[in-house]
């Protein structure tokens, strides 16, 4: 099999330096809680074993909400958000976690910070569906539709307009404080029942399009803030690689994603955007997870980013089915594309793992001896 990874680039991310500074708003509580936890964690654990602890808690939380709501217009019992609540919580505490013990048993790596980006933005993929669920948004499939790409845009800007400091800079909303939104909703849900976000409040406006509204409003802002950045910063800085690269190349992945979602949702004869929307948009995170990966490695590397990616494979053939019309069911079309999505993200972060650990012959996931 062909290494994911060059020698060159190889080189670039054993010299590469993880360094951050700022708080974001609710870090220093969070922290101090994390702190506290950590002091019962055992040295031997290693950190990249945290991170992955808390992504699979995630996929454990939230799997019966979006089995048993796949349009997302069902209401289920209370403890099915009240599960994703945990999951969310886990996730958080133990992201927070992760950089604590990768510098108290001093085993931090280059590719220790991209695998704690890259099970973010995976549960950032997650989470925003479970959030959707949560609201019930399919009662309103063009403003879920929006939201949804919205999203995805504004998780793969922050990781782009990030490549540009050479020192990781936290603004006062980062993934702490989508986490606690989302808690937020789904404790919303579990308490009165997702219907309450049906109440008109004002204008006759339903609860939860004035939320949504207001959230698409603050990511428009923060996307072209974000773009608007990057725009005046290409070709400055050591990273030679997205820095001096066409804004319009670093783009196409993500584009070429949203163009075919697009597309899709106007084209399908059987409604596959709009009747199974639960594993539509699931499916459109995870190959929004892999794509988002692909920019942080390729920060990582100080590597340009490749004008198409693996990940395209999924949607483009959901999209070349509708062209079939009854011939062929596209929820089975939906299926395998969501099988072959998740595939080419495990596959892809494995092999990036694997190569970059025997090139610096570190252990993913163990701890020097010494601990």
């Amino acid at each position: 099999m062909k290494p994911v990874l060059t020698e060159a680039q190889l080189k670039r991310l054993k010299e590469y330096k993880f360094n951050s500074e700022g708080k974001s708003l609710l870090d220093p509580v969070l922290q101090d809680f994390s702190g506290y936890l950590l002091e019962k964690i055992p040295f031997w654990v290693a950190p990249n074993v945290i991170s992955f602890l808390g992504l699979a808690a995630l996929v454990v939380a939230t799997f019966p909400l979006f089995l048993y709501c796949p349009t997302v217009t069902e209401e289920v019992p209370w403890w099915f958000y009240t599960t994703c609540i945990a999951g969310l919580f886990t996730i958080q505490t133990l992201d927070n976690m992760d950089g604590l013990q990768a510098r108290r048993v001093g085993s931090g790596s280059p590719i220790g910070a991209v695998v704690d980006s890259a099970c973010d933005v995976t549960a950032f993929g997650i989470g925003v569906t479970s959030f959707a669920v949560a609201m019930q948004l399919g009662t309103s499939p063009e403003l879920m539709f929006y939201w949804h790409l919205l999203c995805f845009c504004l998780d793969f800007a922050v990781f782009w307009k990030n490549s540009f400091f050479d020192v990781l800079r936290y603004e006062l909303l980062e993934s702490n404080e989508y986490l606690t939104v989302m808690m937020m909703v789904h404790s919303v849900s579990a308490i009165f029942g997702p219907a309450a976000w049906s109440t008109q409040v004002f204008y006759e406006l339903e609860a939860r399009v004035i939320v949504i509204g207001i959230t698409l409003v603050a990511y428009f802002f923060i996307i072209i803030e974000a773009m608007f950045f990057i725009l005046k910063q290409r070709g400055k800085g050591s990273n030679a690689g997205l820095r001096g690269s066409s804004p319009m190349r670093t783009a196409c992945p993500l584009l070429i994603q949203h163009i075919l979602a697009f597309l899709t949702k106007g084209a399908s004869s059987q409604q596959i955007v709009q009747n199974y929307p639960t594993l539509y948009y699931l499916m459109l995170g995870l190959a929004h997870a892999k794509v988002t990966i692909v920019l942080r490695v390729a920060d990582a590397t100080k590597s340009e980013m490749p004008l198409v990616d693996t990940s395209l494979l999924g949607p483009a053939m959901l999209f070349l089915s509708s062209f079939l019309g009854d011939y062929v069911s596209e929820y089975y079309v939906l299926c395998l594309a969501m099988t072959l999505v998740t595939l080419d993200l495990v596959v892809y972060s494995m092999l990036v793992l694997q190569e970059s650990c025997d090139y610096l012959k570190i252990s993913c996931f163990k701890v020097k001896e010494k601990y």
